[in-house]
C-alpha cells in the first residue's frame, strides 16, 4: 500500500518549474531538484518517475499560466495597446531575465526530443492563434490599421516574441529590444 503523500503536487511542479525555468534541463541536477522542491529522491521517482518526466509536468505548467495571462492581455478591446502591452510585459515582466521557457527549451533539448519538440510546437501554435484571434478582432473594431494578411501577422508577431524572449536571455542591450518592438508595433499599422 502507496503511502500517503505529504507535499503539495503543484508546489513541487512550481518550484521545479522555476529551477527549469532558469538553468535549463541539463544544467539542473537531481540533486538541485530535490533541494528545491523539499521531495526525496524515493518521493520524487514515485511521483514523477523521472527528471524527464518531471520536467514535462513542470513545462506543461508553465505553458498553463503563461497562456493565461498571455490570453487575459489580448483580450482588451484595442488591440493595439494589447499587443503592445504583451510585449512591454514580456521586456519588464516577472521572470524577465530568464527569458521564456518555452524558447529556452526549444533550442535547449527540442532538436533532439520529439516529446518536448512537439510541446514546443504546439505551444508556439496556440500563441499564433491566440494572436490571430486578437488581430482579427482589431480589424474589426478598428484598434488595428493594418492591411497585412492576418495569419501571416500572427506568426510574425509569434517569431518576433520568441526572438525578443531568446534576446532577454541572451542579456541584450535594452534599447536593442525597445527598438525591435518600436518597428514590430509599427507594422501593425501598414497598409499591405
Amino acid at each position: 500500500m502507496a503511502r500517503p503523500r505529504n507535499f503539495d503536487e503543484e508546489d513541487v511542479l512550481r518550484k521545479a518549474m522555476t529551477l527549469f525555468w532558469s538553468k535549463g534541463f541539463e544544467s539542473t541536477s537531481l540533486t538541485d531538484l530535490l533541494q528545491a522542491t523539499g521531495l526525496s529522491k524515493s518521493s520524487l521517482y514515485e511521483t514523477f518517475g523521472s527528471k524527464h518526466e518531471l520536467f514535462l509536468r513542470a513545462f506543461e505548467l508553465y505553458k498553463k499560466d503563461r497562456m493565461v495571462g498571455f490570453t487575459a492581455c489580448l483580450s482588451q478591446s484595442n488591440v493595439y495597446l494589447a499587443i503592445s502591452t504583451a510585449f512591454q510585459t514580456v521586456l519588464d515582466g516577472k521572470g524577465n531575465q530568464m527569458g521564456c521557457m518555452t524558447a529556452n527549451e526549444a533550442i535547449e533539448l527540442a532538436p533532439h526530443d520529439p516529446k518536448l519538440q512537439e510541446m514546443v510546437e504546439s505551444d508556439f501554435d496556440e500563441i499564433e492563434q491566440v494572436f490571430l484571434q486578437a488581430i482579427e478582432r482589431g480589424k474589426q473594431n478598428g484598434s488595428l490599421r493594418t492591411g497585412i494578411e492576418s495569419r501571416k501577422l500572427a506568426r510574425f508577431l509569434t517569431v518576433s516574441l520568441q526572438g525578443i524572449n531568446v534576446m532577454i536571455r541572451a542579456k541584450a542591450k535594452r534599447d536593442v529590444i525597445e527598438d525591435s518592438i518600436f518597428v514590430i508595433l509599427e507594422k501593425l499599422n501598414e497598409h499591405g
